[in-house]
């Protein structure tokens, strides 16, 4: 082979001059017309009044600095007006090498935040702003040059919807309103086409992070403001629950969400719609690139690994074996799965892919589900692929699931070390394990929303511990490293409490009232008796409190918890479980 190096000409007779991938971003779906195209036709018949009294390179200069909403108004004044800022030289270098970027701005209504300066100095830069790697996009809400790994996969190009952002970093409407915003334009975006339908109102994710944190003084306080609320949220609605079940309703209440929505990364359309593809426009040579040389081959290699790859796996057929379900006929499904007897999965199906009776029953949806990608990963979303129909793994992805935070006990069980026995409520189970001589009990959260409660139910045992209140705590039940669950004992030969057991019931109560502990829901079910004794149990809503008031109303009304015939509190099956 010969050793004499390829000049440009050969070079560039060999690569790309611009990516040939389409990723279905914003350009791909912008109008054909725009306010922008055009050209003067006659010459100006009015001036700019003082304006004019300035000399043209100053005027530019100032024009340069405007936000592009403010430019573009300008420019709308008279033929003057546009004579004048189609003579800015960023101006002109934007609508000569970077039209689209300028039109998807003015289409999102993004302008007010993106200066005619800003956006030609990021047409000149090359660089991903996270990463440094070549950048052939720009993500159009702030402003920022990005490569398409950092784009799918870094949270700060990720749009929220408005509730979205309330709900993760707390803020209140008078400051969401203030948050760099825009309104998304219908069409199919990513790379799986996911079509959307009408004109979303997103914020950036960053933005509002950030006024989060200065709201509440620091990231921990606001998310523990957060948790505050979504526990709250929760409290509500198994009030509500325990309301509609007293009058005999089967109404079915939606429950409140309290965790982020899966990503899915590249195939998240959301994504896509504040991205556009733009050149770098090299300001010594004039020159534009779209990346070629060895930054766009690694920028390529990304956008094959990322964009193509994930939905091309190669794909095995291990053992399958569902653990619990979650399906919901208007919403998306969730599905906590055993793969190979050693790895558990997370899978959310889109809303109807399949039925919700195939769903559930676990031989019949082992039958349906797609082959499962192979490589490491934890969580998983499928829906209708958008060229057939048929069902796929859109993406995979291996995240970090939330955990209990107060694991205070030394002994730890691994949830696959457990045999599971009788299901005696949807996250609570008898099992064995040799490290225990009888029969345990094990209440674990399925789902990653189902935390928070375990996670109160679990400092709540260490405040009783010793004072025998409830069960003996016997240790916590974790999964790929965090805590998801504990262990109790079994009480054996016990019944729930009736109206006859009032007294043992009192003090029962009595003594972890003792304690300044409100045990939050007094329901007959809860108390336990067992050789003349009442055990209370299930203390997810049990809180540190010392107002005797408080403690006395909730010890004043147990007989009419013990009378009531309603069976709150019973076992209750508000969403589908896995048998």
């Amino acid at each position: 082979m010969s050793d004499k190096l390829l000049d440009k000409a050969q070079l560039e007779s060999l690569t790309y001059a611009q990516i040939r991938i389409k990723d279905f971003t914003l350009d791909d779906n912008l109008p054909v017309y725009s306010p922008v195209d055009g050209s003067i036709r006659k010459p100006p018949g009015f001036d700019l009044g003082a304006l004019d009294a300035l000399p043209l390179e100053i005027l530019q200069e100032l024009l340069s600095f405007l936000d592009l909403r403010t430019l573009v108004d300008f420019l709308r004044v008279n033929r003057r007006a546009l004579q004048v800022v189609e003579s800015i030289p960023q101006y002109e270098a934007i609508t000569t090498h970077a039209r689209d970027a300028l039109r998807a701005i003015l289409s999102i209504e993004t302008g007010q935040w993106i200066s005619c300066n800003t956006l030609y100095e990021k047409l000149c830069t090359a660089e991903c702003e996270e990463c440094g790697d070549f950048a052939g996009y720009l993500y159009i809400l702030t402003c920022k040059r990005v490569c398409f790994l950092c784009l799918s996969e870094n949270r700060k190009y990720l749009p929220l919807l408005r509730s979205h952002a309330d709900r993760k970093f707390g803020l209140p409407s008078q400051i969401l309103r203030t948050l760099p915003c825009m309104k998304s334009v219908p069409g199919r975006y990513s790379p799986g086409l996911k079509k959307c339908h009408n004109r979303l109102v997103l914020v950036d994710y960053d933005s509002a992070y950030h006024e989060g944190v200065m709201l509440y003084g620091s990231a921990s306080a606001m998310e523990k403001h957060v948790s505050n609320v979504s526990a709250q949220k929760l409290e509500e609605f198994n009030k509500r629950v325990t309301e509609e079940k007293a009058r005999g309703s089967h109404a079915l209440l939606r429950r409140p969400k309290t965790s982020d929505a899966f990503d899915r990364k590249s195939e998240n359309p959301l994504r896509f719609m504040a991205i556009v593809r733009i050149p770098w426009l090299n300001k010594s040579s004039r020159e534009l690139d779209w990346g070629k040389g060895r930054n766009n081959l690694q920028t390529f290699d990304q956008l094959m690994f990322d964009g193509v790859s994930r939905r091309v796996a190669h794909y095995t057929t291990p053992n399958i074996q569902l653990l619990q379900a979650s399906a919901d006929p208007d919403d998306a499904s969730e599905f906590r799965i055993l793969v190979d007897d050693k790895s558990i999965k997370y899978i959310t199906i889109d809303a109807g892919v399949y039925e919700v009776d195939d769903m559930c029953f676990g031989p019949s949806l082992v039958s349906i589900l797609p082959s499962l990608p192979s490589g490491k990963w934890n969580t998983g979303y499928i829906t209708r692929h958008p060229t057939d129909g048929s069902p796929y793994f859109a993406s995979v992805a291996e995240v970090k699931f939330p955990g209990i935070k107060n694991p205070w006990c030394e002994v730890q069980i691994d949830y696959l070390e457990l045999r599971m026995g009788e299901k005696l409520r949807s996250n609570v189970y008898e099992a064995t394990h040799p490290q225990f001589d009888s029969t345990i009990v094990v209440k674990f959260a399925r789902f990653d929303w189902e935390i928070p409660q375990l996670d109160a139910e679990t400092s709540a045992y260490q405040w009783i511990e010793g004072h025998g209140i409830g069960p003996k705590f016997l240790g916590h039940v974790s999964e790929d490293g965090r805590v998801i669950g504990f262990i109790m004992e079994k009480i054996s030969d016990c019944r729930h409490a009736t109206p006859e057991d009032l007294s043992i019931c009192q003090a029962a109560l009595s003594r972890l009232h003792n304690l300044g502990i409100k045990h939050g829901d007094t329901n007959k079910h809860n108390f336990l008796i067992h050789d003349g004794k009442a055990i209370l149990i299930d203390f997810d809503c049990s809180t540190q409190n010392n107002d005797a008031g408080i403690l006395d109303e909730e010890f004043r009304g147990l007989e009419g918890q013990l009378c009531d015939g309603s069976g709150r509190g019973g076992v209750v099956m508000l969403e589908n479980d896995a048998a």
